[in-house]
């Protein structure tokens, strides 16, 4: 543990030499998450612990009551932060860096904190109870899931489902199905070669043209829907 600007943080780091094409997942009580993506053969690992406020046998008590695994199974690599206690976070943050090579794969899920993930040819699966999603552009699938933020994830390759019961949608060019569904923001889709599904409680829904089936409904705004 050490002081920095910060305040106090704890860190955890690993590394593991691995294939293309296995699969990261990440399980965490709590926590942001920002995924890197790099010609490499290494997944890379950095977990903070963060505590502003209060001293430094407050902060290690503090972070004693977060456990952080990590481990490798062939080409796949799990990490755990498990919070042994429900009693608060006492001021405390967790913030996840993962470097992972280009060709990989995705399932993560936090029950707290924002998912940002680079440019990444792989399936992805990002899910979490409190924060935002942002994806960049993916050659796979993607299911994105928030219960309180926004959404936004690039052209895709593959098919997109995005849910989040607080935010708005924004989905770039795809080539696979689409299924967007908020229940408080608006909806806007790029070009689409599969069938799209749209439907929001309060806001417009914005496609910018789709080649396959459409189906969108909102009860607080309007649809448009481009060149089919």
């Amino acid at each position: 543990m050490m002081r920095t600007d910060r305040g106090y943080v704890e860190s955890t780091t690993a590394t593991y030499t691995v294939d293309p094409g296995g699969e990261l997942t990440i399980d965490a009580d709590f926590g942001s998450v920002r995924i890197e993506t790099a010609a490499t053969d290494k997944v890379e690992i950095l977990v903070e612990k963060q505590r502003k406020e209060g001293t430094e046998d407050e902060a290690r008590r503090a972070f004693e009551e977060v456990e952080v695994t990590t481990e490798q199974q062939g080409n796949d690599v799990h990490i755990r932060v498990d919070h042994s206690r429900w009693l608060g976070r006492n001021g405390m943050s967790v913030e996840m860096t993962v470097k992972v090579p280009y060709t990989y794969n995705l399932d993560i899920e936090t029950a707290g904190g924002s998912i940002i993930i680079a440019d990444l040819d792989g399936e992805i699966r990002a899910k979490t109870a409190g924060g935002s999603v942002r994806i960049g552009a993916t050659l796979g699938d993607v299911n994105a899931r928030t219960l309180g933020g926004s959404i936004r994830i690039g052209p895709t390759e593959g098919g997109v489902a995005a849910k989040t019961l607080g935010g708005s949608i924004e989905i770039g060019d795809t080539k696979g199905d689409v299924s967007a569904h908020t229940m408080g923001g608006s909806i806007r889709v790029g070009r689409t070669e599969g069938d799209l599904t749209a439907y929001t409680m309060g806001g417009n829904i914005t496609v910018e043209a789709a080649s396959g089936k459409v189906s969108a409904k909102t009860l607080g705004g309007k649809v448009r829907v481009g060149s089919t």
